[in-house]
């Protein structure tokens, strides 16, 4: 019993360095009756008195595994019965869920799980969350991020604690907390499915960690770990000397919108640069890739009054004199006074939404991934990938020299509508809808829907646009 006493202390050295909860705090822990769960939960129960915790326990019963993921909730709920431990369990149909939204079982179990979560903690008026993510999944997790393209933060793998969410076992392995259950006489469940290599991070724990370990360093899993740990360091470090740079240059509007001066900018070091701008971005909610990080920059250095990109999720960045602003599509750039005519601007359409335009007419989103129980479809009702359009869709009015991408190869816009005879003091009065992926235009509303997003085979997610023109219902 010895050796288990030393992961005790361990793991109360660990909890007390990275001031994980307040003494008196209730922490709500997710136990999905595996052995990292269980052991967490049996740990922080049996050093509740010494960490000066509450410990309460849920289960979100996903119903993947048909009667096995009952059995799971069952075990659990037992167990925390058996211990007097606080239980809450919500049962939900991950599958059905996914059917609807086209999201893969993976992404709608981790979002319905954590959202469960977040509400119980609230509810029971729980400080933190803790998981029982490992030193193994911390060793995947960095490697999966290098594999998928990443900078610093990227590398900092797993936090010991992001918000409310705690990882109490970050300094344990996989093999330790098996062996910790066992000799507590404890029987976790197993999920088959984590055993099958049908997902990115289930190939790189089956497949990839155990070659890299055979072939090339039997240590890779405490290596990675070591990275992540001196990442982090350095990760704090340049974000607090962004987050210092920010305050000092950055403003922000009465709308929202963030801007700062291209010189100010300039004199950054080129990494605080990129961070400023990632940072500028998430002022806006909106996550900003590396490429367009550096057409962003690109934009600054030639620091063209007039000049502006469209970024991903309704975003823009523009020059005015020496002015970078990042903002949402509801704002514009102009070369005179920073105002434009609605007839000028980029309108964001989001899933779900509606525009109002001028004239009285309508633009309705829908997102689905089954077209069966739709009405029939017409020119005032198209549909699309929603992949290559986008869930958001840009809407305006025709510009000149717009080009459209058709089956038979592009097309001005402006033939299009003197072919479909169009009157020529209607012309201006078209909605023209873009795409916020790729910029191009997929539809021409109420006239023609342009080959540049339309669905296949292979489609997932439907993108379905409704016109409704004054006066009709």
């Amino acid at each position: 019993m010895g050796e288990f006493m030393e992961i005790e202390k361990r793991l109360i050295k660990y909890w007390q360095h990275n001031a994980l909860a307040k003494a008196g705090d209730t922490v709500l822990v997710a136990c999905s009756g595996g052995p990292d769960s269980l052991a967490l939960l049996d740990l922080l129960h049996g050093l509740s008195g010494e960490l000066s915790i509450e410990v309460m326990a849920a289960h979100y019963e996903h119903g993947i595994r048909g009667q096995a993921s009952v059995d799971d909730a069952n075990f659990v709920q037992q167990y925390c019965q058996r211990e007097k431990i606080d239980f809450f369990l919500e049962s939900g149909d991950i599958p059905l869920i996914c059917r609807q939204t086209g999201e893969s079982l993976e992404t709608c179990s981790r979002r319905m799980r954590y959202g469960f979560l977040h509400r119980i903690a609230r509810e029971k008026g729980c400080a933190v969350i803790a998981t029982a993510h490992h030193s193994d999944d911390q060793a995947e997790t960095v490697l999966m991020h290098i594999l998928r393209g990443t900078g610093l933060n990227g590398l900092t793998g797993i936090l010991p604690k992001r918000d409310n969410i705690i990882r109490p076992l970050l300094a344990f392995t996989k093999c330790e907390l098996v062996d910790y259950c066992k000799a507590q006489g404890l029987a976790p469940r197993l999920d088959a499915t984590n055993e099958v290599a049908d997902c990115t991070r289930n190939r790189i724990r089956l497949e990839l960690l155990p070659y890299l370990k055979q072939e090339y360093n039997i240590n890779i899993t405490d290596q990675l770990c070591q990275l992540a740990r001196i990442v982090s360091a350095d990760e704090n470090l340049l974000d607090s000397i962004c987050r210092t740079a920010f305050d000092k240059i950055c403003v922000a509007d009465a709308r929202g919108a963030i801007s700062c001066k291209a010189d100010d900018f300039l004199l950054q070091p080129l990494s605080i640069q990129r961070r400023l701008l990632q940072q500028m971005g998430g002022s806006l909610q909106v996550q900003l890739s590396f490429p367009h990080v550096e057409q962003i920059r690109e934009l600054v250095e030639k620091n063209h009054t007039g000049k502006h990109l469209m970024l991903p999720q309704g975003c823009q960045a523009g020059m005015r004199y020496g002015i970078l602003t990042l903002s949402k599509m509801d704002r514009v750039f102009s070369e005179t006074d920073g105002n434009m005519a609605f007839k000028d601007r980029d309108l964001v359409l989001e899933p779900g939404g509606r525009l109002i335009l001028e004239d009285g007419s309508m633009l309705c989103s829908e997102i689905t991934a089954d077209l069966e129980i739709r009405k029939p479809f017409s020119k005032n009702m198209v549909y699309f990938d929603a992949a290559k359009s986008g869930d958001t869709v840009l809407v305006r009015y025709r510009r000149k020299g717009d080009r459209l991408l058709l089956p038979a190869g592009h097309k001005k816009l402006k033939d299009l509508l003197i072919d479909s005879k169009v009157d020529v003091e209607k012309r201006n009065n078209i909605p023209v809808v873009v795409s916020s992926i790729t910029n191009e235009i997929i539809w021409v509303a109420g006239i023609r829907q342009t080959a540049a997003a339309m669905a296949g085979a292979d489609t997932g997610r439907y993108l379905i646009l409704s016109y409704i023109q004054k006066g009709e219902e």
